[in-house]
Formats: C-alpha cells, structure tokens, sequence
C-alpha cells in the first residue's frame, strides 16, 4: 500500500476511534468499540499503525474523562494491553505467512489469546505493580474494572473486527 494512502486511512481510523471515545459513551460501548478499532487497524493496515492507535487511546481516554484520574497510573499499562493485544493477534493471526489470515479458526484463536494476553497485563498492573510503585492498593472495584470486563470487552470488539473485515476488505480492495 503506497505510503500516503495508508496514512491517509490510519489519520482516518484514528480519527474515528478518538471521536468514539470523544461522544462519552458507558464504558461497556467505548471499551468494545475501542477495541474493535484497534484490531480493524491491524487488519487493514497493519500491526505498528494499530500500536500507534492503542496507544493514543487511553491518552484520550485520561484526557476525555473517560478513564477517571484515579486510573492515570494505568495509563502506560492499558498502553502496553493494547500494544499487547494487538501483536498477539496479528502475529497468530498470521502464522508465518505474509498477512493476516482469518480463515476458519484461526482468527478466532488469534482474538482469545490476544483477549487473554491482554487482560492479564491489566489485572497484573492492577493487583502488583501499580501497588508495588505506588505504595497503596487500587480501590476492589478498579481492580475489578481490569479482570473479566476487559476480557469481554477485547473478545467483542475483536469479533466485531473478525465479523466486519471481509466486507471492508472487499469495500477498501485487497491492497493490504
């Protein structure tokens, strides 16, 4: 894909994931479609413009308010979540081969790994090392907010992703 046009699509997903997160929407609504956004990005671009992207995400999130300021010192975790979730999945999505492949189960496999990868992250930061640099526990219900929400909101947004890329990928044409 020639250079400008896939910066031309990564200002325009990132664009659409930071208005996402800028109408304000319950948590349970942004977290899938956030998610949704980062592996689109991976699967239409490719995995660093979609790091790129979970990156800039829980930046915003802090900034928009979506994320209270109790949650700033998970800012760089949820960071490293996203950059997490999105590897993990495009690299077992690919599995050697030159792109993304999301044939029969294999994207499926992808997106329970990457899912897992990454809430496991989220609840490490929240339970030991956020503590450990901090020197206090997160209150039991951000603790909470890190384990099964995020797990269920990875998978849906991922599926999401899964379900909608063939159609974008026939709409956009096969230049990934």
């Amino acid at each position: 894909m020639k250079r400008t046009k896939m910066l031309t699509r990564l200002v325009f997903l990132l664009s659409l994931t930071l208005a996402i997160e800028m109408i304000g929407l319950p948590q349970p609504i942004t977290g899938p479609l956030v998610n949704l956004m980062l592996l689109l990005t991976a699967l239409l671009l490719n995995s660093v413009a979609a790091v790129i992207l979970g990156l800039a995400t829980p930046l915003m999130g802090l900034l928009r308010g979506q994320l209270p300021p109790i949650l700033a010192p998970m800012v760089p975790f949820i960071m490293l979540a996203n950059a997490v979730y999105i590897l993990l999945f495009a690299m077992l999505a690919s599995a050697g081969k030159q792109s993304l492949s999301l044939k029969r189960w294999q994207g499926w496999m992808a997106l329970a790994i990457a899912a897992a990868g990454k809430t496991l992250i989220l609840y490490a930061a929240a339970t030991l090392v956020v503590p450990l640099l901090f020197g206090r526990q997160l209150p039991e219900a951000v603790i909470a907010a890190f384990t099964f929400p995020q797990l269920i909101t990875a998978t849906v947004g991922g599926a999401a992703a899964i379900g909608i890329y063939p159609a974008l990928r026939r709409i956009l044409g096969n230049n990934r």
